[in-house]
């Protein structure tokens, strides 16, 4: 094998290690928005109101999921509705109102960061195609100081660290192969 075709194998070995390397972080990165159970639930008879979301502790500058059901009290199965408007409240004060359209595939959802510390409310109403409230209820929750500035960094410190070392051991090992 001629020096320069080793080279250039060295390369596009390098690149595509380099390339499953950030798919795997990025697949991780996006597995831990997904919300994993944890939910606010209020019964509204004959409704079942639950406001599942993630993550586990809020903090300022770190995105909040709220994932949205209306379930029949009976039996829990997923009731239709057109619409949940969706308010955030801190201090009396409303920080976002919306409506979010009820998803045909998946969750309907809300992201949100937060941009101060303190207690906020989330207040659901479903509603119907005329727009008349079907269930209704609020969570108050807190929100803390941000610890680490955000959850990307480290993802992308590993990911860059990996790069780092995987192009130190090409260069090693072409050094070794002169």
């Amino acid at each position: 094998m001629t020096e320069r075709r080793l080279v250039r194998t060295s390369a596009y070995f390098a690149i595509t290690l380099l390339t499953v390397c950030g798919a795997l972080l990025s697949v991780t990165e996006r597995a831990s928005a997904h919300v994993v159970g944890l939910s606010w639930t209020a019964t509204t008879s004959p409704y079942v109101i639950d406001i599942g979301y993630d993550p586990n502790e809020f903090q300022v500058g770190l995105s909040a999921r709220f994932d949205f059901q209306l379930l029949e009290e009976k039996n829990s199965d997923i009731t239709a509705y057109d619409h949940v408007w969706v308010r955030l409240v801190r201090n009396e004060k409303t920080l976002l109102a919306t409506g979010i359209r009820q998803q045909q595939l998946g969750p309907t959802t809300l992201l949100y960061s937060f941009l101060d510390a303190g207690t906020y409310k989330i207040e659901a109403s479903f509603r119907d195609k005329e727009g008349n409230d079907m269930a209704v209820a609020s969570f108050p929750f807190s929100i803390s100081s941000s610890g680490s500035g955000g959850s990307v960094l480290p993802s992308t410190g590993i990911f860059l660290g990996g790069a780092l070392m995987g192009a130190l051991a090409f260069f090693i090992w072409k050094g070794r192969k002169r």
